[in-house]
């Protein structure tokens, strides 16, 4: 299997230290984790999405005195069970 990739585990291990069902968006971890583009997050999420380990879905904020609709992700069980380490070693 493929080494998961560096940004990829960042953001894992960001959701991990949160707790499962924890809601972010991705601007609030690319501002956390330094990331350059806010795109690097959504394609990490958008990988741990379709392995089962993250959710994402809609959810109305307010923002600036108005509501407003945007992507949110939180971990999942299997993302908090999820060892990439033991995953690599196969």
């Amino acid at each position: 299997m493929a080494k998961m990739k560096e940004s990829s585990r960042k953001v894992l291990d960001y959701l991990k230290q949160a707790g499962v069902g924890v809601k972010f968006t991705h601007a609030q971890v690319q501002h956390d984790l330094g990331f350059e583009k806010v795109g690097s997050v959504v394609g990490s999420v958008t990988g741990l999405v379709k392995k089962g380990y993250a959710v994402r879905e809609k959810a109305i904020v307010e923002v600036e005195g108005k509501e407003k609709e945007v992507s949110v992700f939180y971990l999942t069980e299997a993302g908090a069970n999820f060892d990439p380490d033991a995953e690599e070693d196969k």
